[in-house]
């Protein structure tokens, strides 16, 4: 997946055996990162495992580590796991982790951990009945997915059928792609504290420890769409940030590896969880961190599900600021992607995914995107560097690239 590939390079690192993934495509996209693809579906327990027996049974080979990367293969890793007697997560985490919102929130909430309250909702009928619990605005997303996709804030009682409309229309698209089997959606009420940041915690036993506070850049309402990230945040200090990252996991049970949790906060002691993932954090967050801290959080992770890791080891202090945003043109159809330009700005990496004829459309996930870049300020502390700075850059670079017809 765009933006996870240094996970590939972690294991070649830690793992003198081969490295195999599973995919439903024939051929699949990344194929040739790997010593094995596996034919099967990384999202189905049923259809994970059968390819992992059935690889056995041709090749003599059984797994040494079944390691998650995105919430969607959660189950089918349990699934693995648990017929091959390797690490994992508990089934409790699984269950009351980021792919079941409901449970999630539910799950924190008995721990006393602030969270947005929330209530379940399958259709505009209960979506009113669901507003009138938690009131408006009032933020609407489906239970199971991630990714910002389908999330969308209401803010009036006249937006409610159709952002209901476009919330069970986007899942009605996407829900087969990734096997989920939880239909619920959920209504929350909005937070409306200023500022997000994910935390990165390793977890191995019964030690946990952040290894990073990220700095998160949203688009414009009334979608969530994560245009940004940079690391370290410049509430990296905030002790009581770190301290309520580290209760999440524990509340949750993630006692493996990387958990990603996303909290908003007002810089002046109020905060609230809105999400804790029990898998690395995503769009090249990681890599950030790796940069700026100079410890291996992939390295990490998948040590822990290979059971092979002593203690977890403390980060660098941080070596200036890396940061990376989203490449995003303009709505309309892209006549023509041009070479990327020479810039004064200090990009250590990019990618661009458009093509010409494709079509761009206003940033509700992570589907609408066209490219990102990177930047490393290797001697800039982030509260020397304005807020948006890094998005500023990406959006004067999409400018220059992508040429677009209305």
């Amino acid at each position: 997946m765009a933006l996870r590939e240094r996970a590939v390079a972690a294991a070649l690192r830690v793992h003198p055996g081969p490295v195999a993934t599973l995919s439903t495509s024939r051929p699949p996209r990344g194929r040739r990162y790997f010593d094995h693809v596996l034919h099967g579906d990384p999202f189905d327990p049923a259809s994970a495992l059968a390819a992992v027996v059935e690889f056995e049974k041709r090749t003599g080979l059984t797994p040494a580590a079944v390691v998650p990367f995105v919430d969607p293969s959660l189950g089918a890793g349990l699934a693995v796991a648990e017929y091959y007697g390797l690490p994992f997560l508990s089934a409790d985490a699984v269950r009351h982790s980021s792919v079941n919102k409901d449970l999630m929130k539910s799950r924190l909430q008995e721990h006393g951990i602030p969270t947005p309250r929330h209530v379940p909702f399958h259709d505009a009928e209960g979506l009113r009945a669901a507003i009138a619990q938690v009131g408006l605005p009032c933020v609407i997303k489906p239970s199971g997915f991630g990714g910002s996709m389908g999330v969308t804030l209401i803010t009036d009682e006249s937006r409610i059928e159709d952002r209901c409309a476009y919330v069970m229309r986007t899942f009605a698209e996407n829900y087969a792609d990734f096997s989920i089997t939880n239909h619920s959606l959920q209504a929350e009420e909005y937070c409306d504290l200023p500022y997000e940041v994910s935390v990165e915690v390793m977890n191995h036993g019964q030690e946990r420890r952040v290894l990073a506070v990220t700095d998160k850049s949203l688009g414009p309402a009334p979608y969530f769409a994560e245009m940004g990230h940079r690391v370290p945040s410049v509430h990296a200090g905030d002790q009581e940030i770190r301290k309520l990252a580290l209760r999440a996991c524990a509340a949750v049970g993630i006692d493996r590896g990387i958990a990603h949790v996303e909290i908003r906060l007002d810089g002046a002691g109020r905060m609230e969880v809105i999400e804790i993932a029990a898998r690395t954090g995503g769009d090249g967050i990681l890599d950030l961190v790796e940069r700026v801290h100079g410890v291996a959080p992939y390295e990490l992770h998948i040590r822990s599900y290979l059971d092979d890791l002593d203690t977890i080891p403390a980060p660098q202090p941080p070596a200036g600021t890396a940061a990376l945003a989203v490449l995003k043109a303009r709505a309309g159809r892209i006549r023509e992607v041009a070479p990327f330009p020479a810039t004064d700005a200090p990009v250590v990496a990019y990618d661009i995914f458009a093509a010409p004829g494709d079509r761009s459309g206003d940033p509700e996930c992570y589907e609408q995107r066209e490219g990102y870049v990177v930047l490393h300020w290797p001697a800039a502390e982030p509260h020397t560097l304005a807020a948006g700075l890094h998005c500023e850059i990406a959006a004067d670079i999409a400018r220059t690239v992508f040429q677009v017809e209305e």
